[in-house]
C-alpha cells in the first residue's frame, strides 16, 4: 500500500526478478537473483514462481485450456495440475475449455489466470 509511485510496482517486480534492482538484494528460493544469468533468472521463475498479472496477460488466440497449460508448455513438461490447481482448473474449465478469453469474463479470466500460475506446482503452492 502505498502512493501512486512509491515503488509497489516495481518491489513486486524486484521480488519476481523480473527486474533487477538499482541497489541492495534479491533472493529468492535462497539464489541472489544478482548473481544469476538472465538465463538462470528466467528457470528460476518458471519452475518456483507463478505470476497472475492486474490485467490477466491471457493469450487472446488461445483456448483456456491452452492458456492454462501454457507455463507448462513452455517449459517443456506435460501439464500437470497439483492439488492447488485443480479447483481454479476446475472453475476455469468450467467457461468451456474451448472458449477464449474475450468470451469471458473478468471473474472468469481471473480464475483462468490463477489456474495457469499454479498449474506448474510453484514454490508455495498450497497442497
Amino acid at each position: 500500500m502505498g502512493a501512486s509511485g512509491s515503488g509497489k510496482t516495481t518491489l513486486l517486480q524486484c521480488a519476481a526478478g523480473l527486474d533487477r534492482p538499482t541497489s541492495g538484494t534479491v533472493r529468492l528460493a535462497g539464489q541472489d537473483l544478482g548473481a544469476l544469468r538472465e538465463s538462470q533468472v528466467t528457470r528460476l521463475r518458471r519452475d518456483r514462481v507463478g505470476f497472475v498479472f492486474q490485467s490477466f496477460n491471457l493469450v487472446p488466440s488461445l483456448t483456456v485450456e491452452l492458456n492454462v497449460a501454457l507455463p507448462a508448455r513452455l517449459a517443456g513438461r506435460r501439464c500437470r495440475r497439483p492439488r492447488s490447481a485443480r479447483r481454479w482448473t476446475r472453475w476455469a474449465w468450467r467457461t468451456g475449455p474451448a472458449c477464449r478469453p474475450s468470451e469471458l469474463s473478468g471473474g472468469q479470466q481471473q480464475r483462468v489466470a490463477i489456474a495457469r500460475a499454479l498449474i506448474t506446482g510453484p514454490e508455495g503452492d498450497l497442497r
